[in-house]
C-alpha cells in the first residue's frame, strides 16, 4: 500500500513539475520584462495617456499600444494609472474623437482605429458595444466585405493588415456575428499568402514582410486554424528571414534586424505553442536574446542597434513577446483597490511600489517590482552580458519620435529598410497610408495618392519622408504554457508512471513488515 501511495504521489509531483516548467519565467527574461513594464509605467502622464517620448503630450495611438502591452503583462488597462492620475482606459475612451481626427482617414474612421480601440476594450474586459458610447464591434462588422475581408475605409479595397486586425479584435467577442466574421476573414487571409509563405501589407502588394507574416500566423491561430500547412509555411518563412544576430528584419535579406519585426515573429512562434528560444540562428543566438540585447538601462527597447527611435512604441511592441503573449490579449483580472499610499519615493519599497504607488501584498499596476504575469517557458542558463551593445541610458530618446503609427513599407518604394517601416499594427494602416501618400501612392499601392503623414520631432536618421518603425500582432494564450511539448511529455510520463505503479501493486502480494506474504 505504501508503494502504491508513493507511486501515485510521484506521479502527482511529476505533473506538478511539468506545470511549473510550463509557466516559470527565465530569471533574465523576467527581469527584462519587469524593466520594460517599469519604464512604461514611469512615462505615463497624469491624464492617463502616453506620448511618443517621455514627458511628451499624450496621444491615443501610443496610449492604446502601451495599454495592450501592459495587459499582456497582466495589468488591466482600467487599473494602470499614476498615483493621483487617470487610468489609460479612461484616457482612451475620452479621447476617441482625437484618435479619429489624428488618423489619415478623417473625416471617416479608419478600420484600424476601430480595431485598435476594440482590442483595448477586450483587454479591459469592457463591452465591445459601448466604448464611451461608440459601438466599436457593430461598426467594424458593418465594414466586412462579402469575401470576408475588411477595407481600410468604407467602400475601399480589401486590406491584409485590416483583415488580420479584424480577427484580433473580433476573436474575443463571444457573439455569433463576430465569430462568423472571424472565420470568413481567416479564410481570406489564408488565400492572401504568397507562394514563399509570407504575407504582404496589402492585397495588391507584391513585397511580403516579416511583420505581417508574424501577424497572419497569430490571426489564423486565433481563428482556430491551428498549425495547418498555411501556418507552417509562414513559420518556415520567418525562420528563413532570421539574421545571424538572432533577430529579424522587416524584409528578408536585409542584414540589419529590428526589434519590431523580431517581436512580431516571436509572437507568431508563441502562438503555435513553440518556444522562440529554439529558433536559433547559425550563430546560436535566438530572437529573444536579440530582443534582450536591445534593452537600454532605463528599460526601453531600441529599434535597431544603430537607431534608437520611438522607445515607448518599441517597448510596447516587444513587451508581449517577452511575456509570451500573442494577440489578442484577454482582459487580466482587476486589481484590488489600494488602501493607504506610502510617501512617494523612487525605488522599490517593502511590499510595494515607487513613485507614490500604494502598498500591496502582490504586484500591482503601479509597482516598480515584479510584474504580475507574463510567464514563459525557457531553459535556465547563465545570464548574457549585453553591455557592449548598450549605449547608456537614453530616457530622453534624442534620436526622435515619429508621431504616427508605422506600417508596412510601400511595395513600390525602393529600398532600404531605414526608409520604410516595420509593418503592421492595428493602427499601422493609418500611417501606412500616410507613408504611401508621401511616396505618391494610394492605399492599394497603385500611386493614387493619399493623406499626409504626421509630424516628426527630434532627429530622424534616414529618409525623413517616411515613418521608420512599426509592426503588427494574437489570442490571449500564454504561449509556451502547458501545451508545450516538454510539459506534455513530462505530464504523460507522470501518468504512465502512476498507472504502471498501480498495475504492479495489484499483481504483487504485500511485503510489509509484520504482514505475511
Amino acid at each position: 500500500m505504501r508503494r502504491l501511495l508513493a507511486t501515485v504521489v510521484l506521479g502527482a509531483l511529476l505533473l506538478a513539475a511539468s506545470a511549473t516548467a510550463a509557466t516559470a519565467p527565465n530569471a533574465r527574461s523576467q527581469a527584462a520584462l519587469d524593466r520594460s513594464v517599469r519604464y512604461l509605467q514611469d512615462v505615463q502622464n497624469l491624464d492617463g495617456g502616453f506620448g511618443g517620448s517621455p514627458d511628451a503630450e499624450s496621444g491615443p495611438m501610443f496610449s492604446a499600444w502601451v495599454a495592450l502591452a501592459l495587459a499582456a503583462a497582466g495589468i488591466n488597462p482600467q487599473d494602470q494609472k499614476r498615483p493621483g492620475g487617470t487610468d489609460v482606459f479612461t484616457y482612451l475612451v475620452t479621447h476617441y474623437d482625437q484618435a479619429v481626427t489624428e488618423s489619415d482617414c478623417v473625416p471617416v474612421v479608419c478600420t484600424t482605429t476601430l480595431e485598435r480601440e476594440l482590442m483595448v476594450a477586450n483587454a479591459s474586459g469592457t463591452s465591445p458595444h459601448d466604448f464611451g458610447g461608440v459601438d466599436l464591434g457593430g461598426e467594424l462588422l458593418a465594414r466586412a466585405l462579402p469575401d470576408g475581408s475588411f477595407p481600410h475605409v468604407p467602400g475601399g479595397q480589401p486590406g491584409v493588415n485590416d483583415t488580420i486586425f479584424a480577427i484580433f479584435s473580433l476573436a474575443l467577442v463571444d457573439e455569433p456575428p463576430a465569430q462568423d466574421a472571424v472565420q470568413r476573414a481567416a479564410t481570406w487571409v489564408e488565400a492572401a499568402q504568397h507562394e514563399n509563405g509570407g504575407w504582404a501589407w496589402g492585397a495588391t502588394s507584391t513585397r511580403d514582410e516579416v511583420d505581417m507574416t508574424g501577424a497572419a500566423i497569430q490571426a489564423l491561430v486565433a481563428a482556430g486554424r491551428g498549425r495547418n500547412e498555411v501556418v507552417e509555411g509562414g513559420l518556415r518563412y520567418l525562420h528563413g528571414a532570421q539574421n545571424s544576430d538572432g533577430g529579424l528584419p522587416e524584409f528578408p535579406g536585409n542584414p540589419e534586424s529590428n526589434s519590431a519585426s523580431t517581436a512580431w515573429a516571436v509572437q507568431g512562434v508563441w502562438a503555435v505553442g513553440d518556444n522562440p528560444e529554439s529558433r536559433r540562428a547559425e550563430t546560436g543566438i535566438d530572437p529573444l536574446t536579440y530582443l534582450e540585447s536591445m534593452q537600454e538601462p532605463d528599460g526601453h527597447i531600441r529599434w535597431k542597434r544603430g537607431q534608437d527611435l520611438n522607445g515607448i512604441w518599441m517597448t510596447a511592441y516587444t513587451l508581449p513577446a517577452f511575456a509570451g503573449r500573442p494577440w489578442p490579449i484577454e482582459a487580466p483580472p482587476r486589481s484590488v483597490p489600494p488602501v493607504v499610499p506610502p510617501a512617494a519615493e523612487d525605488g522599490v519599497i517593502a511590499g510595494g511600489g515607487g513613485r507614490g504607488a500604494p502598498l500591496f501584498s502582490r504586484p500591482k499596476p503601479q509597482s516598480r517590482g515584479r510584474t504580475p504575469g507574463g510567464s514563459r517557458v525557457l531553459r535556465n542558463r547563465d545570464p548574457v552580458n549585453h553591455s557592449r551593445s548598450r549605449r547608456g541610458e537614453n530616457r530622453e530618446q534624442p534620436s526622435g519620435t515619429y508621431a504616427e503609427e508605422a506600417s508596412a513599407s510601400s511595395s513600390a518604394s525602393p529600398p532600404q529598410e531605414e526608409e520604410s517601416t516595420a509593418p503592421t499594427s492595428a493602427a499601422a494602416t493609418e500611417s501606412a497610408a500616410a507613408a504611401r501618400a508621401l511616396a505618391g501612392e494610394g492605399e492599394d499601392g497603385s500611386g493614387s495618392g493619399g493623406a499626409g503623414a504626421g509630424a516628426v520631432t527630434g532627429l530622424l536618421v534616414g529618409d525623413s519622408r517616411k515613418p521608420v518603425v512599426g509592426a503588427p500582432g494574437l489570442r490571449a494564450a500564454a504561449a509556451g504554457a502547458t501545451d508545450s511539448a516538454a510539459a506534455i511529455g513530462i505530464g504523460a510520463a507522470a501518468l504512465l508512471a502512476a498507472i504502471a505503479g498501480v498495475w504492479l501493486e495489484r499483481r504483487r502480494p504485500w511485503a510489509l513488515p509484520g504482514v505475511p506474504a
